[in-house]
């Protein structure tokens, strides 16, 4: 290899060669330090055959020589070896040990040296950069939306990445962009939020096929003050018989809606005669037509429905959060009081259910899952031995956070303040709330948050949810089905 010359050369003749950085960021701090006192590290050029000098690396140096006026910069000479591999790797190192660059950018890079026929490994081992980085690039880099976005925007990998997700879904992105913008803190909520509900119209559009092929109409659920259409299950036929779903099936008033599940994310038809007075049928034990809802009540039902959605898109998150959080080497520094606390409340009762189950939900968080519970407690206890004092602190943490939450569910927001203390807690620790979390938590401050329930939640006095069906103002169940009076 020929051995490089130095020599100081005129930076306005020099070629800019295509670069992975598309925003030199020549900030008037950067072009002022260049005017005083030049270019202190030789730029990389590149002769060509015909003579003509390339800038390899130091086009941001270059660009401000030329803006503050300097009539030479020093450089680094080599002859031309046309790797343009290399040429994109050394362009990204040395970007990245000086004025970082944009996510966009890395984008861009990665996707350049894919073209050239690197792989994803050999890009992350030549960059320094974690393959699921470059990995996550990679994906960016398929979306024309999500590159394009990511780089108006300078979005962050992460954000870009969740983009590329929802690729093709413009209502989607727009609002992700725009939580981005506005409240990234919110952003994980939202997207999950959007995953929860796209997959939950997957599988509305998997049961409603069935439903087609197996020749059944469709109707949307009854209201609850609904008088023509019935639940099959509350009829009976001219003879007295309870109709069922096989006996009725050639009425011409046979059709099904769909109901939701939301636990199990599933949904099942129920079978309805569209006018059961019109086919013969009469009314089982002739239970009377439900009281229609006021208005506020369906405001009521709807803000149930949609805050208990939320919730459970809220709940992924968080424990998502708390698994990353479950692996630091030290606890935040008020975890001794939170520690303390911890033991004069009901959390006592909560990590006695923990511990019957082996500390399930703290197992998985802190790796040491394992099928049986006892063996969930072998392993927590062989990881606090071997950890240091300060780790140890922060895994009986976990196992207090963890029983914690395990208690928690749909009803916690329904009863503002039974988790003040531990909301509060994990907000003060790093972890964003989402609109229903902040619900829950109430108004309640730091100083005077209390794991103390303010009204015991109770299945019995719940609103009713949308577990019967996803439709939120014509929820209807078998206990209070609409019938004829």
């Amino acid at each position: 290899m020929a051995t490089p010359e130095f020599d100081n050369v005129d930076p306005r003749t020099l070629t800019i060669e295509t670069n992975i950085r598309t925003d030199a960021d020549l900030t008037p701090t950067f072009i002022e330090s260049i005017r005083e006192h030049g270019v202190l590290t030789p730029i990389l050029v590149q002769r060509t055959q015909d003579g003509t000098l390339h800038v390899r690396a130091g086009q941001r140096r270059t660009l401000a020589a030329i803006e503050a006026g300097r009539e030479t910069v020093p450089a680094r000479i080599i002859d031309g070896d046309g790797d343009e591999a290399r040429r994109i790797i050394e362009q990204m190192i040395e970007n990245d040990q000086r004025s970082a660059l944009r996510d966009s950018d890395r984008v861009a890079g990665f996707q350049q040296l894919t073209l050239l026929g690197v792989s994803a490994t050999k890009i992350a081992k030549t960059t320094g950069h974690k393959k699921a980085t470059v990995t996550a690039a990679l994906n960016v880099a398929k979306s024309q939306t999500a590159v394009a976005v990511q780089a108006k925007y300078d979005l962050t990998l992460d954000q870009a990445a969740v983009l590329a997700e929802f690729d093709g879904d413009n209502d989607a992105i727009k609002n992700l962009t725009t939580v981005a913008m506005k409240e990234p803190g919110k952003f994980e909520h939202t997207a999950q939020r959007l995953r929860d509900e796209r997959e939950r119209a997957r599988r509305k559009d998997e049961a409603r096929q069935a439903l087609t092929e197996a020749g059944v109409t469709e109707v949307q659920a009854p209201a609850h003050d609904e008088r023509t259409i019935r639940v099959v299950r509350d009829l009976t036929d001219d003879q007295g018989q309870r109709l069922t779903e096989e006996t009725h099936r050639n009425c011409p008033g046979h059709a099904a809606y769909l109901a939701s599940n939301y636990w199990e994310k599933t949904f099942t038809p129920v079978y309805v005669c569209t006018d059961y007075k019109a086919n013969k049928h009469a009314v089982l034990g002739g239970r009377a037509t439900g009281t229609p809802l006021s208005d506020a009540e369906r405001a009521k039902r709807t803000e149930v429905i949609e805050n208990n959605k939320a919730w459970r898109s809220a709940e992924t998150v968080r424990r998502q959060w708390l698994a990353e959080f479950a692996k630091r080497k030290t606890a935040p520094k008020d975890a001794a009081v939170f520690l303390a606390t911890a033991l004069t409340t009901r959390d006592t009762s909560d990590l006695d259910k923990a511990g019957n189950t082996g500390h399930a939900l703290a197992a998985e968080w802190l790796g040491t899952t394992s099928q049986l519970g006892t063996g969930n407690r072998v392993a927590l206890r062989d990881l606090i031995t071997k950890a240091t004092p300060a780790r140890a602190q922060h895994i009986a943490l976990v196992l207090v956070l963890a029983a914690i939450e395990a208690r928690t569910s749909t009803h916690t927001w329904r009863h503002p303040g039974n988790e003040a203390r531990y909301l509060t807690a994990l907000e003060t620790w790093g972890y964003t709330l989402s609109d229903v979390e902040q619900i829950a938590r109430g108004t309640t401050t730091a100083d005077d948050a209390t794991d103390e329930p303010v009204e015991e939640a109770s299945t019995a006095e719940a609103p009713p949810t949308e577990d019967v069906t996803d439709e939120p103002t014509e929820d209807l169940s078998e206990a209070e089905a609409p019938a004829e009076g």
